[in-house]
């Protein structure tokens, strides 16, 4: 795995206008003003340079899980759909569930970005303490790059099976998927260590400004997500009462109204001809199926001349017909539409739903019970009732139909399929959907660790 310079040197630019952008002109930004095809190992060690890593993981990090990941998986858990006609193939080639290993593929794209992630949390990791900032400065850089460096193995590990988990070495090993995500969970120990140690007030943290008790809740909370991949379901449990309690200490990736710093679904619905990604009627149906769920408003819009929000039966399986179909009246994309809207990376609520089918899995249903309320309350639904309160089985359905519906586009709906072989609480619902990535061409040209796979291995569950 060869780091993409390019995309890394642009990440530091980014970086470094966004650091003097949010911190006045009090910042000596000539230790960066070099070549940047060149910029020198001396200049990241000091604390502007840490300071623009700092920001550049928290841009990349953002464009990488909001971007070609959560089209394809929100796609491929029909969430959203591409219809034809719409001026790109490349989206309507997904709703077929192709995989491309090529070098401008999505495969390469989430694959070499989330490694660029690994790179400059890395630089974070190995320099801010020789780079002349205070200890808890210190603490909150490391925390905060253990912090992204751990949500981008993870995220790697369940797409992809085996990675490499260090890329200090050219042809750096991969190691087994088990393996990856026990490293994740030890960089997010080593994580809540450095932010227990004490953190400092910073605005380069576009999240909570160096607070520690933020920090701490998001660590516990990706600890959980983590371990519900891995089906250890007491440990989610434990960590995820330890995580995060509210709204506001969700972890997310921002943007600006910057031309060149549009979110990537904002960026999509914008500035693409036809606004070729459209809701899917199988989610639409989901949230007109109990009424009064004010997601549906929340999410989306009407397009065109149509007063209600319709979705695309693309497959022709939903009994679809009328309004749907015409491309003009498709709903439009509403919480995720602006060019600056933030993008959830680890939230409240989907700390809510791993304590609920912790709950369910390991006390029963009744223990899930106010979890599972404080989605559907917060989405405008009574309390939940009748089987889903005493039996295990059908409380889990309830929790996975709200999941699916309440983390819209985040792509755990994903990572549940794999897990439990349904997506929403109800059994798989087409064959052929990619339940595991192939490697890029890219890592395969240059590492000769990289496993063999092919076609006929992109079905199986792990």
């Amino acid at each position: 795995m060869k780091t993409n310079q390019i995309s890394y040197v642009l990440t530091l630019l980014v970086a470094v206008f966004l650091v003097t952008f949010l911190s006045g002109c009090d910042n000596d930004l000539s230790v960066l003003n070099e070549d940047p095809n060149n910029i020198s190992t001396a200049s990241l060690k000091t604390a502007v340079g840490q300071q623009a890593l700092v920001i550049g993981i928290q841009s990349v990090v953002g464009d990488w899980y909001a971007g070609d990941r959560s089209r394809l998986l929100s796609i491929w858990t029909r969430q959203m759909c591409a219809p034809s006609g719409l001026g790109r193939p490349q989206p309507t080639s997904w709703n077929n569930y192709l995989m491309d290993r090529g070098q401008d593929s999505p495969n390469s794209y989430i694959w070499q970005m989330a490694y660029d992630v690994v790179k400059l949390s890395n630089d974070v990791i190995n320099n801010a303490g020789s780079a002349g900032l205070s200890g808890p400065q210190v603490n909150l850089y490391v925390g905060m790059a253990k912090f992204y460096k751990a949500l981008a193995l993870g995220e790697l590990a369940a797409l992809y099976g085996s990675i490499p988990v260090e890329t200090d070495a050219t042809e750096p090993p991969f190691v087994s998927q088990t393996a990856a995500y026990t490293r994740v969970q030890t960089l997010l120990d080593e994580a809540l260590a450095s932010f227990n140690a004490g953190t400092a007030a910073d605005a380069k943290d576009l999240n909570f400004s160096g607070d520690q008790a933020s920090w701490v809740a998001a660590c516990h909370s990706l600890k959980a997500r983590y371990l519900l991949h891995t089906l250890d379901y007491a440990g989610a449990l434990t960590q995820a009462q330890q995580g995060i309690t509210a709204a506001a200490g969700t972890v997310n990736a921002y943007w600006s109204t910057n031309v060149l710093e549009y979110s990537p679904w904002g960026h999509w619905v914008n500035t693409e001809t036809g606004n070729p990604i459209r809701a899917n009627k199988y989610l639409i149906d989901k949230l007109t199926s109990e009424a009064g769920d004010t997601r549906l408003n929340t999410f989306f819009t009407p397009g065109g001349s149509a007063t209600t929000i319709v979705g695309f039966d693309i497959y022709g399986d939903l009994g679809g017909a009328g309004d749907e179909l015409v491309a003009d009246n498709a709903a439009g994309l509403n919480k995720y539409g602006p060019v600056d809207a933030p993008f959830p990376l680890m939230s409240y609520e989907e700390t809510v739903l791993i304590r609920a089918e912790a709950q369910a899995r390991t006390a029963g249903a009744a223990a899930a019970v106010p979890d599972i309320d404080i989605i559907r309350t917060g989405a405008g639904l009574a309390g939940v009732s009748g089987a889903a309160t005493t039996d295990a089985a059908a409380c889990i359905t309830e929790i996975l139909k709200q999941k699916y519906m309440q983390l819209l586009l985040e792509g755990q709906a994903y990572h549940d399929m794999r897990r439990v072989h349904k997506t929403d609480g109800t059994p798989l619902y087409r064959t052929g959907i990619p339940l595991r990535w192939l490697y890029p061409d890219v890592e395969q040209k240059v590492n000769p660790n990289t496993p063999v796979d092919d076609a006929s291995t992109v079905n199986e569950l792990w």
